[in-house]
């Protein structure tokens, strides 16, 4: 047998995530229907994004500073992140995007005033928050979901003219205790394996 000469196979059409992908908030699974059920985060531009990073640190041991030796490389930090340009400004993403609060104004007829808050709280973060993006070859969508997610971006509110405002957001996944007992990271990618379209 040769080597190929393209990287292109005959199912290679039935695994590519087409479009933007859709940010889902507080993703359950419904186990009578068989499904996930979910809250859109709102309208985004520019697509989505997540970036789950692990860096590596390689053990000094005496004689083996010249090269790289299987088993003397251990996982130091682990982080995911999920990431889009929000043009949907509703109260809630704007109050999402300080980690504040959202009141009735008693001294302004009419609006929301949106604050900053010094200390985070529990319910700062979000219980989890998926992309849900299209594969060709599935009905199912493959879904990366992270858990706990804090708002860690600043707040970038963008305008221009020609064009509509748009926050930059970026959340970070957080273990809950739970998980860290059991040594578990806090996100997991579901990919469909239910018979191809």
């Amino acid at each position: 047998m040769t080597l190929p000469n393209s990287g292109y196979t005959k199912t290679s059409s039935e695994n590519f995530m087409i479009n933007a992908g859709t940010i889902v908030v507080n993703v359950e699974w419904d186990e009578t229907s068989k499904s996930f059920t979910g809250t859109p985060l709102g309208a985004t531009s520019d697509g989505t994004k997540v970036n789950i990073e692990q860096k590596y640190r390689k053990i000094a041991v005496d004689g083996t500073g010249h090269v790289d030796v299987q088993g003397l490389w251990v996982l130091d930090e682990a982080h995911a992140t999920v990431g889009a340009k929000l043009k949907e400004l509703t109260a809630e993403n704007m109050a999402l995007g300080l980690n504040g609060t959202k009141n009735e104004s008693a001294e302004y007829d009419g609006y929301t005033e949106i604050k900053s808050k010094r200390y985070l709280e529990e319910g700062d973060y979000i219980k989890n928050m998926a992309i849900v993006g299209k594969l060709t070859g599935s009905e199912k969508p493959i879904i990366i979901l992270l858990d706990n997610v804090l708002t860690t971006s600043a707040f970038a509110l963008e305008t221009k003219d020609g064009d509509e405002a748009a926050i930059d957001y970026e959340g970070t996944a957080n273990a809950s205790f739970e998980q860290l007992q059991k040594d578990e990271f806090p996100w997991t990618i579901l990919y469909p394996t239910s018979p191809k379209v």
